[in-house]
């Protein structure tokens, strides 16, 4: 894209099964336990019974992903460690993880000038290291507190980043960052949860391959884009 020419419109990415194979969340929180205090790998029997309760929807993710946060990583988190963590988190999983199919399309995506907004329900502080390291413009993601000194709190500021609430934030992003002129929308994820982020996209793509992708996408009227094929950066 030719320096100062307007966005030719916004790519919108999930992160987990979308730009990358495997989530993030529980990944991280065991990466950065064995890196930082192996000791709290002993507490997996009550990581497991946390990930039960939330399965058998004995409460939601709004508190099964504090909760974790706190048992796995401490009850806060200094800017200089969570920014660390981060950067050495995304180090590892972006050369790693990212699907053919995913690299070609955000190449395509960046290469015909759109901005590239990542949005998910992944906490802020390790996904904005992700994004940045794939050089997205943006991010969009579940914010946490922090206390007076700055430190990272295992506790939601707001509602979890997903669903409606990810289509809500979303949409207050495209308000925030307007196009000159219209702008085409093109999203794309994994699961049908984002089907209210697809509702904004002029262009929706279901993330998959497989005979149930393609019944889900056509009851809606959505795209089907396999990431396990790099032919995928030439979807039309």
């Amino acid at each position: 894209m030719t320096r100062g020419a307007p966005p030719a419109g916004v790519a919108i990415y999930d992160l987990d099964r979308t730009v990358l194979r495997k989530p993030t969340f529980t990944l991280f929180l065991l990466w950065a336990a064995r890196r930082e205090a192996p000791w709290r790998l002993m507490l997996l029997p009550a990581l497991a019974a946390l990930m039960i309760g939330y399965a058998l929807r004995l409460y939601g993710r709004d508190r099964f992903k504090p909760a974790a946060i706190r048992l796995m990583l401490g009850r806060r988190i200094a800017p200089a460690r969570a920014s660390a963590l981060a950067a050495d988190f995304a180090a590892w999983r972006v050369p790693r993880d990212v699907p053919p199919g995913a690299a070609a399309c955000i190449a395509r995506d960046r290469a015909e000038g759109y901005r590239l907004l990542m949005a998910t329900a992944a906490p802020e502080f390790y996904a904005g290291a992700i994004a940045e390291a794939l050089c997205f413009d943006a991010i969009v993601a579940s914010r946490h507190r922090r206390d007076a000194d700055g430190n990272w709190l295992p506790q939601l500021d707001g509602p979890n980043c997903y669903g409606a609430e990810k289509a809500r934030r979303v949409g207050e992003w495209l308000a925030t960052h307007p196009a000159d002129g219209a702008a085409h929308i093109r999203a794309y994820s994994d699961h049908a949860s984002d089907a209210p982020t697809f509702a904004l996209a002029d262009e929706a793509w279901l993330v998959g391959r497989g005979d149930k992708f393609v019944r889900r996408a056509a009851k809606h009227g959505w795209r089907v884009a396999d990431f396990e094929d790099a032919a995928a950066g030439r979807l039309p």
